[in-house]
């Protein structure tokens, strides 16, 4: 059992499903099945109940399956800021990133300007919100795997896919199954070495 588990109460409702979302871990690569239109739907959703200060919604999503992603993957290529010798020597890497998981779910925080939420609470609610998919998706039995989108391909994808220009891209959300046999939960820290309760 895994050392975050022995802390659990044994009469806490719900500890089974507990128990499966601590086992939770990023896998890679991820093959199909991705999820179903049904569950695709509760994942997203799962994002609205993220902690959002003025309830702002301070993200925008882009899902992309089947044959789209290879048109995406061919729009973000001919990009003129693809065509730089170092960049070309990425785009395998953006092949891998846009095309290995059969649902790709493209990450953008969307800041607003508001007197009592400053941008680093929109950004946190936006990174929330991924956080609640990844744990959605692996409670319906389903890996992910959260990569970054450093430029300039953040900045590719955010004019190819039309998000707005404030946007700020925060990566991509492979959701699939893992291509590989995962090993077993990645040890995590016991709480107390990054919490105390405090006293006065």
């Amino acid at each position: 059992m895994p050392h975050h588990a022995a802390a659990l109460p044994s009469t806490a409702a719900h500890t089974d499903e507990l128990e499966h979302l601590l086992s939770r871990r990023s896998a890679w690569p991820l093959k199909q099945p991705g999820p179903q239109a049904h569950e695709l739907a509760a994942i997203l959703q799962a994002a609205a109940v993220a902690p959002d200060h003025a309830g702002l919604c301070p993200w925008r999503f882009k899902v992309v399956q089947g044959e789209h992603r290879q048109s995406l993957l061919q729009q973000v290529l001919a990009h003129p800021l693809a065509q730089t010798e170092a960049v070309r020597g990425l785009h395998g890497k953006y092949t891998l990133k846009l095309t290995t998981a059969p649902t790709v779910i493209v990450l953008a925080a969307h800041i607003q300007p508001h007197p009592k939420a400053p941008e680093f609470e929109q950004l946190l609610a936006a990174g929330a919100a991924v956080m609640n998919m990844l744990h959605a998706a692996h409670l319906l039995d389903y890996s992910g795997f959260w990569s970054s989108t450093p430029e300039p391909l953040g900045g590719i994808l955010r004019e190819v896919m039309r998000f707005e220009p404030h946007d700020q891209m925060i990566g991509l959300l492979n959701l699939g199954t893992p291509a590989t046999s995962q090993p077993d939960p990645a040890a995590r820290p016991s709480w107390q070495t990054y919490a105390e309760v405090w006293q006065a």
